[in-house]
């Protein structure tokens, strides 16, 4: 009998993983907003590139979810599927950035003292770095590090928990330079900059915003994001009260 040793037998999953893909009906199924649909069944398929479609779809779903209970409790899952997914396969960039994202919604909808009791932040901040680390350059981990940095500067401040609102404009830039037809990155970069109110990035900001309102919807998500920023763009047409209180709420 051939016995597999440690590093052979992650070898053997990293490959079987290279080959796997997500379900074509779960992402159909994601890419036309059916999100607890296409959670179901990419979870029900249960290999990493499912787990963390899986858990894109419920993070979709609580995204968009004015209700914060619910909202948690989708995201609370999400992030169990993304950590089985890393895993499955520890090279699957996708699952760490699910699992953060996951790990960041709930806290955005909690007190900031009870997401630091915990560990919420820190917690996403491992499976960021974890992406980064792999993929420097990805777009989407450039992208939702750099909202981490600002989400967690505009909410403790600058320099707590080892967010630094610098890191994460720079981040957000580098974001959209790699991909700038992508809507979330675009709609993302705007709200948490304007959210955190430094003045000499404003203008990139609102070009941003621009741009999100300007590409085109590839996702029924993108174009929940799309009318989002329309509404952003009004909110900030009509005063700086309206444009506060419409970064108020959002998760």
């Amino acid at each position: 009998m051939v016995r597999l040793t440690v590093a052979t037998a992650a070898f053997v999953l990293s490959a079987m993983s290279a080959f796997a893909a997500p379900d074509e009906t779960a992402l159909d199924l994601f890419n036309d907003g059916e999100f607890a649909a296409a959670a179901d069944l990419a979870e029900a398929v249960g290999d990493a590139e499912n787990l963390a479609l899986a858990a894109r779809a419920l993070n979709a779903l609580a995204y968009l979810d004015g209700d914060d209970k619910r909202a948690r409790k989708t995201v609370k899952r999400a992030a169990k599927l993304a950590d089985r997914a890393a895993e499955l396969d520890p090279t699957l960039v996708e699952a760490y950035l699910q699992a953060a994202i996951a790990m960041a919604q709930r806290g955005s909808r909690m007190s900031a003292f009870k997401a630091f009791f915990m560990g919420l932040g820190p917690g996403a901040r491992d499976r960021l770095d974890q992406a980064l680390a792999l993929e420097p350059e990805n777009p989407w981990a450039l992208s939702t590090s750099a909202g981490w940095h600002l989400g967690v500067a505009a909410r403790a401040g600058n320099g707590r928990f080892g967010a630094d609102a610098q890191t994460g404009y720079e981040q957000f830039l580098a974001a959209r330079a790699r991909d700038p037809d992508n809507v979330s990155v675009c709609y993302e970069m705007a709200l948490r900059i304007l959210a955190y109110g430094e003045p000499a990035w404003r203008t990139d900001a609102l070009t941003a915003l621009a741009e999100a309102r300007a590409a085109s919807a590839q996702t029924a998500f993108d174009a929940a994001l799309k009318r989002r920023a329309e509404n952003f763009a009004a909110a900030i047409a009509a005063g700086p009260d309206a444009e506060a209180a419409f970064i108020a709420a959002q998760p």
